[in-house]
């Protein structure tokens, strides 16, 4: 603890296709899941295509929420894009939880 280590975790980054009626509950649904929109560009008439990263502990369920919430018309991908540190109050959560698991151990 005194090197004040800090905890990484995997971001992917992600690309998103949806028809423009459901481009605002797309990123809304993003923005909850602590993702990062890099750019946004009409892919086809009547679509956007959303580029931007994500850490992957948050992507878990995207895809049957994705589905739901466009009618089953959008579809994603994404691929590791680095590390990067997580917010100190997911970090403290973290910690805690080893706290626990040690003193169960004892």
């Amino acid at each position: 603890m005194k090197a004040s280590p800090i905890l990484l975790e995997p971001v992917m980054k992600i690309e998103i296709n949806t028809p423009d009626e459901y481009i605002g509950d797309v990123v809304g649904n993003l923005n909850r899941r602590r993702g990062k929109i890099e750019s946004m560009r009409r892919y086809r008439k009547g679509s956007q295509k959303l580029s931007g990263l994500v850490p992957l502990m948050e992507m878990f369920g995207y895809a049957t929420q994705l589905r739901n919430i466009s009618s089953g018309r959008a579809n994603y991908s994404m691929e590791f894009f680095k590390y990067m540190p997580t917010p100190k109050s997911i970090q403290e959560e973290v910690l805690k939880q080893v706290e626990e698991k040690k003193k169960m151990k004892k």
